[in-house]
């Protein structure tokens, strides 16, 4: 069972705009011949050219196609496939430039269910047209793979020729590596959801696989990995069966040649452990040994019978899963084809030498066994144009690093894209240039203005891979996930304030900032023994309608992680306010905020009340599409009262930092009991004359719209000449906290979430302030922009 290899480069193999060309025919042919198809006998004719359709299997291990099987795909009028590995998808493509890649019907905003109506609705559409059809899937093709099951069943009923051909699936590997024998003393499987909301009970004393563990109650899909955040509900109901303590197999076959099968032994009670559970991925399946031995009845022996003992079973109106027929739910494949496009989210399979050697390894036993003895001096002495990386990659001969390497992958993604993705995610001005740059490029040109607008920052940016380097950057970076997040049935709430560059800057739960906190490889983590009120396990998650949210389990000190503890945090977005008196008044000598009688304020634009949307923050506000900062207002002499009082400055100056007071007064400005001259620049507030560590400074006042208290920030110099960094806030007592807690203007959120965010920022007060909201704002805008940028460049692509 070996394929043969093609030649080393092909002139032919196909470019991703072709493919998503043919892509997009083929499935407007599909959708405009919705109205012929039909599953009722009566309207059934025999066709007048039948065709055929061929199921095919690669195999677990890449490329293992008999050699049968390879005829039969160079022989069909058309070739579909749907396999996992790099290798096997890099041999089809050379062999059979035209054929049509079904992971392209993955979505992360469309259900699984859909995307296997449509697999089998495209394989059927040649079928129909009298065309030989060889369909391949990986492993084997009628193991767990519903649409080749239903493309089978409908082509047979409407004439056709069908055939699923068998090839080696996970079950025979896992019984061959694990050295199981099915028959003894017998061997049952399931689905994992489906055990679960069935309530199939298993035999313990049976030998029991478990399917799919990795997406527990998972009905779509996710390009990026399974958040699986039910899967403590699994190990609830393994544990009730066979107790904490029952061995467990995490298994998951080679796909490489020279490359060993994962096998993990591990217990039920040992797969509590978050860090363990970041292991089981969408491809793994459980092994569970029998629990004890069943004695034998001898009256089910004399029957037959196929209801084990303690089985449950479920109505049903038919003995089979229904599987052909054309419902509402079917109906809707249809509906979507019609306006269908190649997801953003669809990496195309290059032509790569990593996926090249992989395939020579498949065919030569004395590269197999040099690879696995000697990896570098296998590499070495294959040759070919391996890079650096990818060379890095395959020494190490672990199954993810080839995946990576025969893929084409960056495992970081692109050094010009990452400063270009963190500089858009930490500046506002950078993201509405971008965004700007966008709405005025013509159609089709959205990419050409990207790359000149890329240009133009100084940056060396790949706009194709640029979807890409976000989703990593979303992994391994916390600022992009800084927010306010609630749980409402409990009354929680998660504030995450990161910043570009850093690690974990500042997690608060409950208003209370957590200690030892990690994010890595995109799991916030922290434990309640490091003096925290719980421990928690969260994973970010984008929404396919773009809302940020943290998934996973807070579980309190001394207690076992179960699914009793799993939370989802949701982002929450409040206006941020301003008091009226910040507002009213002349702008630039355009726009003016005048008060009404009933004490509310209406905008107007060169005079004139405007009804374009307002949105306030809280140092500028915007009328439609016009940004006004609040230090465009003009014959401003000196900060308004609303940025008088005392604050507290923190001043770094290298590894130094001190609290120096500063007072804003109606009169003038006090640093260290010292007054100093002063005046206002826009919004900057610039002194001399002050104290020796601050002889010269200018700050920039902005003003928190929770505290409705100053902020600043800036820089100063001492008398030395030694610069220094400053960030303020005014000072805010228990009297003032007691004040905004009993307030009733809480920025939309329930009374509980608004005391804690109260605390943050009164503790916060007395350390030299928190630029918190301005974070929440800055990640949530900028990451919002970022993804309308990259939708638009998918928008054009497809055009």
């Amino acid at each position: 069972m070996t394929a043969r290899r093609p030649p080393p480069s092909s002139p032919d193999y196909p470019d991703p705009e072709a493919h998503r060309r043919r892509w997009r025919l083929l499935a407007r042919e599909i959708a405009a011949r919705a109205a012929t198809i039909s599953d009722d006998a009566q309207t059934l004719a025999p066709p007048e050219h039948p065709g055929v359709l061929e199921i095919l299997g690669s195999g677990i291990e890449a490329v293992g196609f008999t050699r049968a099987d390879e005829a039969r795909i160079r022989a069909a009028d058309h070739v579909f496939f749907c396999v996992a590995d790099p290798a096997t998808k890099v041999w089809l493509l050379t062999e059979r430039p035209d054929a049509y890649d079904l992971y392209v019907l993955y979505d992360d905003a469309k259900r699984r269910y859909l995307t296997y109506m449509q697999m089998a609705e495209a394989m059927l559409h040649p079928v129909r047209q009298g065309k030989r059809v060889a369909a391949v899937f990986y492993g084997h093709p009628g193991i767990f793979v519903l649409a080749t099951h239903r493309a089978v069943q409908i082509a047979r009923r409407e004439g056709h020729r069908a055939e699923i051909r068998p090839a080696v699936s996970a079950l025979d590997t896992l019984c061959a590596d694990l050295g199981v024998d099915p028959s003894q003393p017998g061997m049952q499987m399931y689905e994992a959801t489906d055990m679960l909301i069935r309530d199939r009970r298993p035999d313990v004393g049976l030998h029991l696989v478990l399917w799919q563990v990795g997406l527990i109650g998972e009905l779509g899909y996710r390009r990026q990995g399974y958040l699986n955040s039910n899967f403590s509900v699994l190990l609830d109901y393994l544990e009730a069966l066979y107790g904490p303590e029952h061995p467990v197999v995490n298994y998951v076959g080679s796909r490489y040649p020279g490359v060993d099968p994962v096998i993990d032994r591990l217990t039920i009670a040992s797969l509590r452990d978050p860090a363990t559970q970041n292991w089981i991925t969408g491809i793994s399946t459980f092994y569970l040994p029998p629990r004890q031995a069943a004695p034998a009845d001898p009256a089910m022996l004399a029957r037959l019978g196929l209801l084990r003992p303690g089985q449950s079973t479920r109505d049903a109106t038919e003995p089979l899963r229904v599987i052909d027929r054309y419902g509402p739910r079917e109906r809707h494949a249809f509906r979507d084809f019609a306006t269908f496009d190649v997801p953003q989210s669809y990496q195309w399979q290059p032509d790569t030498p990593a996926a090249r050697f992989v395939l020579d390894l498949c065919e030569s036993e004395t590269l197999r066994d040099r690879y696995r003895a000697d990896p570098a001096g296998a590499l070495a002495a294959w040759g070919g144009q391996l890079s650096a990386r990818e060379r890095d990659l395959l020494i190490r001969r672990d199954p993810g690093g080839i995946q990576l390497a025969a893929k084409g992958m960056r495992s970081t993604g692109e050094a010009g894209n990452r400063r270009l993705l963190e500089r858009l995610l930490n500046r506002k001005t950078c993201t509405a240039s971008l965004l700007a740059a966008m709405r005025r490029a013509a159609p089709g040109q959205a990419r050409a203005a990207a790359e000149a607008w890329s240009r133009d920052e100084g940056v060396a940016a790949d706009w194709q891979a640029m979807a890409g380097d976000l989703q990593h950057l979303l992994r391994r970076s916390l600022a992009a996930w800084s927010g306010l997040y609630l749980i409402r049935d409990t009354g929680t709430s998660l504030s995450i304030h990161g910043h570009v560059g850093a690690a974990v800057t500042r997690v608060d739960l409950d208003g209370r900032r957590l200690a030892g906190v990690r994010f890595d490889k995109g799991v916030l983590s922290w434990t309640a023994d490091a003096g925290n009120p719980c421990s928690g396990y969260l994973q970010p998650d984008l929404t396919p309608a773009g809302k940020r949210r943290w998934v996973g389990l807070l579980w309190p000190a001394n207690a076992t992680p179960g699914s009793e503890y799993k939370v989802v945090a949701r982002e929450h977005v409040p206006r941020p306010r301003l008091p009226v008196s910040a507002l009213v008044g002349d702008y630039a000598g355009r726009v003016s905020v005048v008060p009404t009688p009933a004490g509310a304020i209406v905008f107007e634009v060169d005079g004139v009340a405007t009804d374009r949307p307002v949105t306030i923050a809280s140092n500028h506000f915007r009328v439609g599409d016009m940004v006004v900062p609040l230090s465009a207002r003009i014959n401003e002499a000196w900060p308004a009262p609303y940025y008088h009082g005392a604050c507290r400055l923190l001043v770094q100056q290298g590894e130094q930092a001190e609290l120096v007071a500063m007072n804003i007064g109606a009169d003038g400005l006090e640093i260290a009991g010292h007054a100093v001259a002063a005046r206002l620049e826009g919004m900057d507030l610039v002194w001399t004359g002050g104290p020796p560590a601050l002889v010269e400074g200018r700050v920039t006042l902005g003003l928190d719209p929770v505290t409705l208290r100053p902020l600043l920030h800036g820089r100063a110099t001492s008398k030395r000449g030694a610069p220094a960094a400053l960030r303020g806030m005014g000072v805010m007592d228990e009297d003032a906290a007691r004040v905004l807690l009993a307030g009733s203007s809480r920025l939309g959120l329930p009374e509980w979430a608004w005391r804690h965010l109260v605390t943050i920022m009164v503790g916060a007060s007395a350390r030299g302030g928190l630029f918190l909201w301005e974070g929440y704002e800055r990640a949530s805008t900028n990451l919002a922009r970022v993804r309308q940028v990259l939708a638009r460049l998918h928008d054009d692509d497809a055009d």
